[in-house]
């Protein structure tokens, strides 16, 4: 079963999100809510597995989350694809970015593919991510030799792109966890990347990795 929990202001998004448990019997849902406070207050009575939110939460507020709640996913479901949006909610370390307009269908397969480890950002919010984001040309060729990723680094980002955590990352490429977590460091920077889900997806565009 996984527990979700539905962050919104808009009364007729929340009507139509608390009809998922209807669309997937796997869904529980926890509980609907109009402010970050009142979800922390969530959290602290009942596990959840997924946050569905149209709020773009603060960095601080995330890592304060995630500090607390390490099994959560963020799912953020955007008005429209506009840069600016999309690179908060990527930034903010969400582990899907939808458009508001998803169907329960949509909302359900990114909720089964979250919960697998996966990410998921929808068709209709690549386009602007992408075009803040270097081309492979850039990167791989460019005069700034700091931007170019190692064979062990381009490994790594596969893996992260998997949703491998450092200690699974050490296992399948057979190395030590703090290895990892330098190599992890060096993809980051060279990537210019906060977070690792912002990693993934500017490798992504690059043609690194696939998802």
């Amino acid at each position: 079963m996984v527990a979700i929990a539905i962050l919104s202001v808009d009364p007729a998004l929340r009507g139509s999100l608390e009809q998922l448990p209807r669309k997937d019997a796997a869904i529980s849902l926890v509980g609907i809510v109009d402010s970050l406070p009142a979800l922390f207050g969530l959290a602290e009575k009942y596990p959840v597995d997924v946050v569905l939110t149209t709020e773009v939460p603060g960095r601080t507020q995330l890592a304060a989350w995630q500090n607390r709640y390490k099994r959560s996913a963020w799912m953020i479901l955007l008005d429209s694809a506009d840069e600016r949006s999309s690179q908060d909610a990527l930034s903010a370390g969400a582990s899907a970015i939808l458009p508001r307009s998803a169907g329960l269908s949509e909302i359900v397969a990114a909720i089964t593919a979250v919960t697998n480890g996966l990410m998921v950002f929808h068709k209709k919010v690549l386009p602007p991510l992408a075009t803040s984001t270097p081309s492979a040309e850039q990167v791989n060729k460019g005069q700034d030799q700091h931007l170019r990723l190692t064979a062990r680094e381009i490994e790594v980002m596969t893996a992260m792109a998997d949703g491998a955590s450092n200690k699974e990352i050490a296992r399948r490429l057979g190395i030590s966890f703090h290895t990892v977590k330098f190599h992890v460091a060096a993809v980051l920077e060279k990537l210019g990347a906060e977070t690792r889900t912002e990693a993934v997806i500017k490798a992504a565009q690059l043609g690194i990795v696939m998802l």
